[in-house]
């Protein structure tokens, strides 16, 4: 920094609105943030999902066209995008993007490549992506509810967490939206309306247990810790520098953390201790925030995965646990 510029571990340069009686507080340079001193060592967990038995076999006809592929599921409720990578080696990227309905879907391929896939691959392909983005649209919710069930279980030192039966709930609203109609093959061209039907009826009778290992650097709980999972929050999602811990049983607030910036760079984190909290140090508030960045991680892959097992996929190499 210039030699005029604020010093960044200079109280004088906390924010008017901290809370008042701080007594105990560190600032952190941007650069010294997160040194991998502070990362936890590799954990293995076994997390399982509930997939409709329309997910097996899925992707069986496009399978060895794909090499350690990654599948990206964007929902939304104006526009929506399935993205695939489909050779981790090649410059190559197929998108369904689609605008309030995903019967609306529009299908390109883009490659250096002028001719990537023959016109039979294409079709099967676009067939496989279309299918997958009716069920991932279907399952949405269920998607939500699972990676939060993972999200719960693996903070609190569960190494195996288990499918929600939240699924079937899911399943019974959509057989309210959707009226039966004969099965198809969910991979055939124009069959959106008997997909959709198919899925509708999947209670657990028509659903199969899939799963998949993770890494993640998220530590269990420490053995008789005061406060064993905290969460960190946004008090104002308009104000993403203004963090505040919360003990996840008590809902105790613990401490806070706010990003310094100038001019709209961030230069310093400072992490405040709550003034009626005496079991927390600012060193505590520090780890807490790197392992909310490791829930953060784990809750992509966990979507990740589910999102891969419900086209027909392995879980994506890249969010797998090795050695």
């Amino acid at each position: 920094m210039a030699s005029n510029d604020p010093d960044p571990v200079d109280p004088a340069d906390a924010p008017a609105s901290l809370p008042p009686e701080m007594p105990r507080s560190l600032t952190i340079l941007r650069d010294e943030d997160a040194p991998p001193v502070r990362a936890a060592p590799w954990r293995e967990v076994r997390v399982a999902f509930l997939v409709p038995t329309t997910s097996t076999g899925a992707a069986a006809r496009v399978r060895h066209l794909l090499d350690e592929p990654e599948l990206h599921f964007t929902p939304g409720l104006r526009r929506g995008t399935l993205a695939l990578m489909p050779r981790r080696s090649a410059l190559l990227r197929i998108v369904l993007d689609w605008e309030w309905s995903v019967e609306a879907a529009s299908f390109a391929v883009h490659s250096f490549d002028p001719e990537p896939f023959t016109a039979a691959e294409r079709d099967a392909l676009e067939s496989w992506l279309r299918a997958t983005a009716r069920r991932l649209q279907l399952f949405e919710g269920a998607i939500g509810r699972a990676v939060t069930r993972v999200d719960h279980d693996v903070v609190r030192g569960i190494d195996t967490s288990s499918p929600e039966s939240s699924l079937a709930d899911a399943a019974s609203v959509a057989r309210a939206s959707h009226p039966p109609t004969p099965a198809a093959d969910p991979n055939s061209p124009g069959t959106g309306d008997t997909l959709a039907a198919g899925l509708a009826t999947a209670g657990p009778a028509a659903t199969t247990t899939s799963s998949a290992t993770l890494g993640t650097r998220l530590a269990s709980p420490a053995v008789g810790a005061a406060h064993p999972v905290v969460d960190v929050t946004l008090p104002d999602p308009s104000d993403p520098g203004w963090e505040v811990f919360v003990d996840a049983t008590s809902h105790q607030t613990l401490g806070y953390r706010r990003t310094l910036d100038e001019g709209g760079s961030a230069y310093a984190f400072s992490y405040l201790v709550a003034d009626d909290v005496d079991d927390v140090t600012p060193e505590d508030l520090v780890d807490w925030h790197d392992q909310h960045i490791q829930r953060q991680l784990l809750v992509e892959d966990a979507r990740q995965a589910y999102v891969h097992l419900l086209a027909g996929l392995e879980p994506p190499v890249s969010v797998q646990y090795t050695v």
